[in-house]
């Protein structure tokens, strides 16, 4: 099978390839924003076992801090690439090559194309030149992104200090409903027992805990990045 694709189709094109794999993931995109379907899906790869690699912009490894080490602890091995351009989507089993980064706002906004195939001599082609690609790479380094879950770790443990900087309400990061500001137990009543259900600490949720505004945080980073920033200054 060989197709072409467009828009929405290569969004669902990939998560199938995600969900069906059982050996391999090989993701290389230069921009990285994640989104609630990508998230679980590599999630579920990883506890069925399957090898996730993710290659991006080395330019950009900084500026990923928050969308990097959610993925790091969900066990995806992560590598940079200087000047990548290249967004090619890989399992044992389906091969993606596409004009779309692996960024939420393209899979529903942008006018996109790509080419889907599970044939054996087009896969062999996409994985070739993604071995030529890899070996340029390198492995994101642990110490950065160590830094960061440190900064976030000491945030939540500094509770009497946190207090000094910001007001004592907060909300449920899912629902907005109004709690006592506490980023050791930033959901609701009612959503905290659908969350616990799963227990995924990396699992994407709507809102800031502090200041309302719409974010992607989880009950690991359950602060925007402004308010992230004005605890630790």
């Amino acid at each position: 099978m060989k197709k072409v694709i467009s828009d929405y189709h290569i969004n669902t094109q990939l998560l199938d390839m995600i969900n069906e794999s059982e050996k391999y993931l090989i993701l290389i995109s230069p921009y990285i924003t994640l989104w609630g379907h990508l998230e679980e899906g590599l999630f579920s790869s990883i506890e069925r076992g399957v090898d996730v690699k993710l290659y991006f912009r080395s330019d950009k490894e900084e500026e990923y801090l928050y969308t990097l080490e959610p993925l790091k602890k969900m066990g995806v091995k992560l590598f940079h690439i200087d000047n990548l351009h290249t967004k090619l989507y890989l399992s044992e089993k389906k091969g993606i090559m596409s004009s779309m980064n692996l960024v939420d706002y393209s899979t529903k906004n942008s006018k996109e194309m790509g080419l889907v195939s599970d044939d054996e001599d087009m896969l062999k082609m996409f994985k070739k030149y993604s071995k030529e690609l890899i070996s340029k790479s390198i492995k994101s380094k642990k110490s950065f992104l160590r830094k960061g879950v440190d900064l976030v770790e000491d945030v939540i443990v500094m509770k009497d200090d946190i207090k000094q900087l910001i007001k004592d309400e907060g909300v449920c990061i899912r629902c907005l409903e109004g709690i006592p500001f506490n980023p050791n137990k930033p959901y609701c009543r009612k959503h905290f027992i659908s969350w616990n259900k799963y227990k995924n600490d990396n699992y994407t949720e709507n809102y800031c805990h502090n200041c309302r505004v719409e974010w992607k945080t989880s009950i690991r980073k359950p602060i925007c990045k402004d308010c992230f920033k004005e605890m630790v200054v």
